[in-house]
């Protein structure tokens, strides 16, 4: 039949507990949509574009996918002249890919729902539903948003994150001293640039004791722990003996560049349980998957479910304020993602980053609660009065937020702030603010 009742049905004749539903957009010159979309159903999982000998009735019933869902968008329900002058059909369909085709498995994950389909035009994978069995498979995050306000003993309001800064060409010695800075000025997490990884002039083996050194002089000299995050990104069993280094000598912290390792690489740290620290996720090379309108993934599903599912506690992403360019209700919408109920995965950190600046942060508290971590960098290091005025600065302006006391009111008592708002000013703008500073 042209159209196999094995393939086409509705959301309600399939299990959710055995199914993994995925929701697509498509663009495309096709007469049929319902052949369109049982194509992609049948390739991505028993079938090419030819039927085989094996491809049995039997197979079918038990390995392919089902169409059960097409909408058009606009949803015609009958012929309109609009129609026969477009040369695309825009429409939105889901399949429902078999469990037991893929397992609790992130590669197989990726290479059936979005594989071979997406090198086949305008299709993007907007969403993906989990049965709850899948998501059974993976342990998740280790520590959490609970976890992590237990490790740093901050019970309620927004953490303070920074990274090294230059992003390459620090020496060991520079790590320990802008710690220090930063953890004076009350920052609770410090982590490596993405481009900090292990080159000779300030290797993983070097710089990790002067960070663990300065981490614990913060401690003494303020009675504040704080968190060195320390980039281990390579070659995936080459990242395990780096992070199996880190913990034996002391690392309290690791972070992992999950786009360029793939997140099943980071899942194999997580689920380790000698690697017994908090795993921040750096989204660098993440826009080449989620950025096209018309293909790769949505933003919540790369930045966010896929990273949650994988181990990482803390997730660092774009935010729409800054240097690069989200949409405001999809950064919004990868908060909500990582913190979600999410069968039984801990909820995880959002730390929406790039281009951050002090006077953005009732912006962010606003939007995201007080779970969130406020990510900057040239905000500390580029204060006037140096990287501990731009810590205390943006540490000033949290302990405001969660007063209920506006930042303008609070920079009159706060000298740090007071200066960071007249430089950078206040408020959200969908402007990039990075270009309209005065170097």
């Amino acid at each position: 039949m042209k159209y196999d009742p094995m393939i086409f049905t509705i959301p309600e004749s399939v299990s959710k507990d055995d199914f993994i539903i995925c929701t697509y957009f498509a663009q495309g010159a096709t007469a049929d949509l319902l052949v369109k979309a049982s194509s992609i159903a049948v390739e991505q999982t028993t079938g090419t574009w030819l039927p085989v000998p094996r491809e049995t009735p039997e197979v079918r019933n038990r390995c392919v996918g089902r169409v059960i869902a097409v909408h058009e968008i606009p949803a015609y329900e009958f012929e309109m002249p609009e129609m026969a002058e477009a040369k695309e059909r825009t429409f939105v369909f889901q399949i429902a890919f078999p469990y037991h085709n893929i397992g609790s498995n992130i590669a197989e994950l990726i290479s059936t729902v979005i594989g071979n389909i997406s090198m086949a035009g305008k299709l993007k994978l907007i969403d993906i539903e989990f049965p709850k069995r899948f998501t059974e498979g993976f342990k998740g995050p280790k520590f959490g948003i609970d976890g992590i306000r237990k490790l740093l003993d901050v019970p309620k309001r927004p953490l303070l994150l920074s990274m090294i800064k230059p992003c390459t060409g620090v020496t060991p010695n520079d790590v320990y001293e802008l710690i220090v800075e930063l953890g004076m000025g009350g920052v609770d997490i410090v982590k490596d640039d993405e481009l900090l990884g292990d080159p000779y002039f300030c290797s993983v083996k070097d710089r990790l004791p002067q960070g663990l050194k300065a981490c614990k002089e913060v401690y003494e000299r303020t009675g504040k722990k704080v968190l060195y995050a320390i980039n281990i990104t390579d070659r995936p069993e080459i990242m395990h003996k780096k992070a199996k280094w880190c913990i034996e000598n002391g690392a309290n912290c690791i972070m992992v560049n999950n786009h360029g390792t793939g997140p099943s690489a980071m899942q194999d740290l997580a689920e380790d349980p000698e690697i017994n620290v908090p795993i921040v996720s750096h989204p660098c090379g993440a826009g080449v998957s989620y950025e096209s309108h018309y293909s790769g993934m949505s933003s919540h599903l790369v930045l966010a479910k896929l990273p949650r599912l994988a181990g990482a506690d803390i997730v660092v992403y774009p935010c729409s304020y800054g240097k690069t360019n989200i949409l405001k209700e999809r950064y919004i919408r990868v908060s909500q993602t990582l913190k979600s109920d999410f069968h039984h995965l801990k909820p995880v950190w959002p730390a929406p980053a790039a281009g951050m600046y002090t006077g953005l942060m009732s912006t962010i508290v606003n939007e995201h609660g007080s779970d969130v971590i406020i990510a900057a960098g040239a905000a500390m290091h580029g204060h006037p009065q140096g990287a501990t005025a731009g810590t205390k600065a943006l540490r000033d302006g949290i302990d405001a937020i969660m007063e209920g006391v506006s930042l303008e009111e609070a920079a009159k008592s706060s000298p740090e702030l007071d200066v960071a708002l007249k430089a950078w000013g206040t408020g959200s703008t969908t402007e990039n603010k990075m270009f309209e500073l005065k170097r």
